[in-house]
């Protein structure tokens, strides 16, 4: 059964509905029972930050949430697709590199956001990535040493099963925590096809094999774990309901202070009400709806504020741009020779599905518990490009950093980006920061998902609706430099299915695009004229970016919004350069850190 409430963390106690690790907490079911004033205002999915400020239980926590609060089994097994009430109904705007196509924008309309309807995988960036952010960050410890034991304090990690090791998962207990209720596991069942698949890249010129890839060695060959409790079966991912509209500000020693916000319930009237913020305000609506809420409250650039009617608050330019996320494309292949069972059979034989089905109900385990992907391959530009790296970058190099934004692009922005494109270059030298990703199941899919794209998009809000969805515009292929990196990444997988020695034995045949379509241009009409190409994987980051605010940054190195004091954003908006990573991990060490930071000023 999925609730409809506003909830708040920290107030009472022994709520034994609720979740165990979250019975410090009670539930409003509206916003006439809320207190008006609370010592900190998280929205909307700040749970990490929220369960944090709240646990020595000397803090009033109000978190608001847009989504529903799902207490049922039924919806956490991983086959479960999401239905629709769990998410938000936002379509980007058409993208005119591929045939003017929309693309739906993934967020989680959940308690939880996007980790109750993500595909779990509990993986993080290498050292290089996060190294790259603490050059944007100054020295505020968001270096690779510095976020490292966020990660671990963030996760509760649990072995793999005997056979599962037997299999040849391999891991390093160091890298993982283990007094949190957010879970990291290896499924316990594999196909068979699986370990063929890992020979064929563990035997690949110019593969590195790592043990384990969560102490910073992200690139290579490695198992990952993914969000789900062994106990039970399915992940844990809790918060609450409301809408969260604006911010209320006063002027402060010249800079303006975040005091109260405007509430709004999803369902009745349109009745607002206000809750004042004794200590600080906190926004965590993720990269497509902070920039919104931000926008909603005067703080982004004038000419959007002014072109929507809202009153200016902050001049902030940097509000909704420096928008990324993961691009991808997938070849289809057959295994003529393939062994049983496979993945195809879940869908192709009743029985061998009903039987996996009642496995999985029964005891959390069978082919069912091995619908997450938890391997793959996350090659460095060099191992995959080969000599046409020198090439590439070249060209990039030679890029006006205006000459592939949008005309209106402010000057911090294209300054901005000019320094993230001089680092973008030497992650693409480097031999140690992930290009291209390629996850593997048993399946016959040649998933190439492009880790650090050169275009960038924006979010806005729609001037003819303020409240309704923003205007999110992907600019996918935007920079012609992605276009080829994607070319590049199909073309060297391809060669992988025909050529490698270990998949010889399972037959592979090439079904799409196709043997007939060998050359680069064959691969771009099919990426293009055929609509192979996807604009996001439900990544998206960095429109509220960590970075100056000379450089279009929106906050600092403690996460504080320029202008503002008692505001502070904690999400995958202040990313500044999307990691090698699904974004899921990411975003809990960076609620903890946020913590951290948030209680060290308030002592």
């Amino acid at each position: 059964m999925f609730t409809h409430w506003l909830w708040i963390l920290a107030v009472l106690t022994n709520v034994n509905s609720l979740p165990t690790q979250w019975r410090s907490a009670t539930v409003k079911r509206g916003v006439t029972d809320l207190d008006k004033q609370y010592d900190y205002v998280v929205g909307t999915a700040g749970t990490t930050v929220a369960d944090r400020l709240s646990e020595d239980g000397t803090n009033t926590v109000l978190m608001i949430e847009f989504g529903s609060l799902a207490l049922d089994d039924s919806f956490m097994p991983p086959w479960n697709v999401p239905a629709p009430e769990f998410l938000y109904n936002l379509t980007s705007v058409p993208q005119p590199n591929v045939n003017n196509r929309t693309f739906p924008v993934i967020n989680g309309r959940v308690v939880g956001g996007a980790s109750a309807v993500n595909g779990q995988l509990h993986n993080r960036g290498s050292r290089h990535d996060y190294e790259n952010w603490s050059k944007f960050a100054g020295n505020e410890g968001w270096d690779w040493d510095s976020i490292f034991p966020y990660f671990k304090r963030s996760s509760t990690f649990h072995e793999p099963t005997q056979e599962m090791k037997d299999f040849g998962m391999t891991y390093d207990l160091g890298a993982w925590g283990n007094s949190t209720p957010i879970h990291a596991a290896f499924p316990p069942y594999q196909y068979p096809g699986q370990r063929i698949q890992w020979k064929g890249w563990v035997e690949k010129e110019g593969v590195v094999v790592q043990k384990e890839h969560a102490n910073g060695d992200a690139h290579g060959v490695f198992w990952v774990p993914t969000a789900m409790n062994p106990e039970t079966g399915y992940n844990r991912s809790f918060a609450g309901i409301g809408h969260w509209l604006e911010v209320n500000f006063e002027q402060v020693e010249g800079l303006q202070k975040a005091v109260s916000v405007v509430v709004q319930p999803r369902y009745g009237d349109n009745t607002t009400f206000l809750v004042k913020a004794e200590r600080e305000v906190i926004l965590s609506a993720a990269a497509t709806r902070t920039p919104q809420l931000l926008q909603l409250s005067g703080i982004g650039p004038h000419d959007v504020l002014q072109g929507a009617g809202v009153d200016v608050v902050v001049d902030l330019p940097g509000v909704g741009w420096n928008l990324q996320d993961h691009s991808f494309s997938m070849s289809q292949y057959n295994f003529t020779k393939d062994i049983w069972p496979n993945p195809a059979q879940i869908n192709t034989n009743a029985s061998f599905r009903n039987e996996a089905i009642a496995e999985y109900k029964e005891n959390n385990t069978g082919p069912y518990a091995a619908y997450i992907v938890c391997s793959g391959i996350f090659l460095p530009g060099p191992a995959f490009l080969g000599n046409l790296t020198t090439s590439l970058v070249q060209q990039v190099e030679v890029q006006d950093p205006s000459e592939y934004l949008p005309a209106d692009t402010p000057p911090e922005l294209v300054a901005g980006y000019a320094a993230q494109k001089s680092i973008l270059l030497d992650s693409f030298l480097s031999n140690t920061s992930a290009i291209l990703e390629h996850l593997f199941q048993g399946s016959p899919r040649g998933t190439a998902i492009l880790l650090k794209p050169f275009s960038r998009g924006t979010i806005r809000l729609n001037a003819t609706d303020p409240l309704g969805p923003p205007i999110v515009d992907y600019r996918l292929l935007s920079n012609p430099i992605d276009l080829q990196l994607h070319i590049r990444m199909q073309q060297y997988l391809r060669h992988h299915f025909a050529t490698s020695p270990a998949l010889a034995p399972l037959g592979p045949v090439e079904l799409d695009p196709g043997p007939n379509l060998p050359s680069d241009t064959d691969v771009e009409d099919w990426l293009i004229k055929q609509d192979k190409l996807y604009a996001s994987n439900a990544h998206q980051v960095g429109t509220a970016a960590m970075m100056p605010r000379e450089l279009g940054g929106v906050v600092d190195g403690e996460l504080r919004v320029y202008g503002t004091k008692g505001l502070r954003v904690v999400d995958c908006s202040i990313i500044p350069l999307i990691p090698g990573a699904h974004t899921m991990a990411t975003a809990y060490a960076i609620g903890e850190k946020a913590a951290d930071l948030i209680k060290a000023a308030n002592k």
